[in-house]
């Protein structure tokens, strides 16, 4: 026999699970974009410009228009960092000499944090895909909160029939 109330509640734990699996997808997302987004949202928030030295060009097997920059920095405490960068599209931009500056744009808190300053804008949708991860994910377990509680509530009110 068909009972309307059970059919509700069946319903609410199907949202429970199906809220379930995308907060789990939209926080994959967001974790594979982490990187660049807390890269971008240091540097956006709180950077300094600094000038490095190009300490290597690398060449990219399969793509010759590409290089991989090695570049080496002092932040404000005299410590060296170095790091790299993948351009894909080297041959098309400015074009860096060993030896020669790079302008950089390095994080006053987390001075390992760095950027090219022309290049910024690269990590820009790591930052949204992240941000948007986050809100999402949290909005999905309020939801489910939500009706966990109305799930919650249908139990106190069957104990009265």
């Amino acid at each position: 026999m068909y009972y309307p109330r059970e059919a509700q509640r069946d319903h609410l734990y199907n949202r429970i699970v199906m809220l379930t699996v995308a907060c789990c997808v939209v926080l994959l997302l967001a974790g594979m974009a982490r990187h660049q987004g807390i890269r971008y949202g240091l540097l956006q928030f709180n950077a300094m410009e600094v000038s490095g030295t190009v300490t290597q060009l690398e060449e990219i097997r399969m793509n010759r228009n590409g290089k991989i920059l090695h570049y080496r920095y002092t932040d404000d405490q005299g410590q060296i960092h170095e790091d790299q960068f993948v351009d894909e599209r080297y041959a098309e931009h400015t074009q860096y000499e060993v030896g020669g500056p790079i302008p950089l744009l390095v994080s006053r808190w987390l001075p390992e944090k760095n950027a090219i300053a022309a290049e910024l804008h690269s990590y820009r949708p790591g930052f949204y895909i992240m941000t948007g991860g986050l809100l999402l994910g949290v909005l999905f377990l309020l939801i489910s909160g939500r009706t966990l509680w109305q799930i919650q509530a249908m139990k106190e009110e069957d104990r009265f029939y």
